[in-house]
């Protein structure tokens, strides 16, 4: 069966000498993996450059009923993330979201508001007058209302504990220890209050920064899907120090 997809490639793995294996998020079929010829040759190095993680692209799909893999002819890129590229900052934050995705959407449904979240956020990253040092961490907080665990951020007030099982604050720690400190719960509500608008006004020392995408990969995992042993952060890290 032929099909136009929309697609965000995620990751691009080696299968054989022959072949390599192409997760990606779809618009209309929610996660979906594709069988991608490896081999050498100007055509293959298209094609590789244009599976770069998170390239918004349109292929027409052979959808085989009852299989996990698919096909695809060659594929058209909706956008040229050529600043991503030329940034190894912006490339960094690309392959932690690249990660991040392919853990928690690895089963997904389709759906049209995550897709987009994702494609926008993508031009987003490409656009050199965005900011790149807060962009991790609000792409993190955004996505969790894409994914129904958005904490609940309208009862804080100063001295209060954020509860990571509920995902609210509240005025004493939980039984069950999974609980910000008030230092970290501060700093959480205070990331709750952030925007794509207003996120290149938020500072953070950089030790600062990293315990609080720790804290928002533990939520994730506690919440979604298990977010532990990613390889990106460390690198996103480094760069952004």
């Amino acid at each position: 069966m032929q099909k136009s997809l929309n697609i965000l490639p995620l990751r691009l793995t080696p299968h054989s000498d022959r072949t390599s294996i192409l997760q990606a998020y779809s618009l209309e079929m929610g996660a979906v993996s594709f069988a991608v010829p490896a081999g050498g040759g100007v055509g293959a190095a298209r094609r590789r450059a244009l599976l770069q993680p998170l390239t918004p692209l349109e292929v027409e799909a052979t959808i085989r009923p009852g299989k996990e893999l698919h096909t695809f002819r060659e594929p058209r890129a909706k956008v040229h993330l050529h600043t991503i590229l030329m940034s190894p900052a912006r490339s960094a934050v690309a392959m932690f979201l690249a990660e991040v995705l392919q853990n928690l959407l690895r089963q997904a449904d389709a759906d049209a508001n995550t897709y987009y979240y994702i494609e926008q956020a993508v031009e987003r990253l490409n656009d050199a007058r965005v900011p790149v040092a807060n962009f991790g961490l609000m792409f993190m907080r955004g996505l969790s209302a894409m994914l129904g665990i958005e904490p609940d951020s309208g009862d804080y007030r100063p001295g209060m504990i954020f509860d990571m099982i509920d995902g609210r604050f509240r005025r004493s720690a939980a039984l069950h220890g999974h609980s910000l400190s008030v230092a970290e719960s501060a700093a959480a509500a205070r990331l709750l209050r952030m925007t794509w608008s207003n996120q290149g006004r938020f500072r953070f020392a950089a030790a600062d920064r990293r315990a609080t995408l720790e804290r928002i990969l533990e939520y994730y995992s506690l919440h979604y899907a298990p977010l532990t042993g990613l390889k990106s952060p460390s690198v996103l890290h480094e760069l952004l120090r």
